[in-house]
């Protein structure tokens, strides 16, 4: 176990710092891509059709979405592992439960991928078949909707756990000198934004009224604490190497 007494004699934690920073880079970049780039503006709420012709007319961009997901995905397993490196000299149990929590939201988000790809097999069979005549029918389209509507609820759902994650690591950082306090309120209010999107988004029947609301106030708040720790890292990677616990 590392201690905050011997934390000073690890050559490599400032290294492991600065490739959280990477990883954390490649996880924002991937999930703007994926999610902003490619399935924000693919999917028409209430619009099946103009949906599955997005997505048939945009085929390759699409799957390219999902390997980018697929990174994602890994990078995030990757950054719990060197946080809870990182941070189990200020509470070992809790580093864990926050590398936990990131890999529950890593799993959600693999299984919640199959979603998209179902979809895509579906509406490409028909649309994409080469025999005159045939297209996707209006249930094939209406299917793949939801299925796509399906994975942006499994979206939501896994981000729940992922400002758990937050939280724990808020707190975490407010007990140690490696990272200042203010980058902790930074993940309290980006984990904030996500909780309360998909809660909204469960509990309000006229959500698609306010989305554009809830979804404005997640961006900010993500980027405003997930990018600015992501450049704090590249850039300082860890305050003191002292690692002394605040009482």
């Amino acid at each position: 176990m590392i201690d905050s007494a011997n934390i000073e004699g690890i050559p490599g934690l400032q290294r492991l710092a600065r490739l959280a920073g990477v990883l954390y880079l490649i996880i924002i970049v991937c999930g703007m891509f994926a999610q902003g780039a490619v399935r924000e503006t693919m999917l028409i709420v209430g619009q099946p059709e103009a949906t599955v012709r997005n997505v048939l007319e945009g085929a390759f961009l699409f799957r390219l979405g999902i390997l980018a997901d697929l990174v994602m995905i890994i990078a995030d397993v990757l950054i719990g592992i060197a946080f809870f490196v990182i941070l189990r000299s200020v509470n070992e149990s809790l580093s864990l439960l926050s590398a936990f929590f990131r890999l529950a939201q890593a799993t959600v988000l693999g299984l919640n991928l199959i979603l998209p790809w179902i979809a895509l097999q579906l509406i490409s069979a028909s649309g994409e078949s080469g025999v005159p005549g045939v297209s996707v029918t209006q249930n094939e389209g209406n299917l793949a909707y939801q299925l796509l509507m399906a994975h942006g609820m499994g979206y939501k759902i896994a981000l729940v756990f992922f400002a758990c994650s937050l939280l724990v690591q808020a707190y975490l950082f407010f007990k140690t000198d490696l990272f200042p306090n203010w980058l902790a309120y930074l993940l309290v209010v980006a984990a904030a934004g996500y909780l309360v999107d998909t809660v909204a988004t469960v509990a309000m029947a006229d959500y698609e009224t306010y989305a554009n609301i809830f979804e404005s106030l997640v961006v900010i708040s993500a980027l405003g604490g997930e990018l600015t720790l992501c450049l704090y890292l590249l850039i300082r990677g860890v305050s003191s190497l002292s690692g002394n616990l605040q009482s």
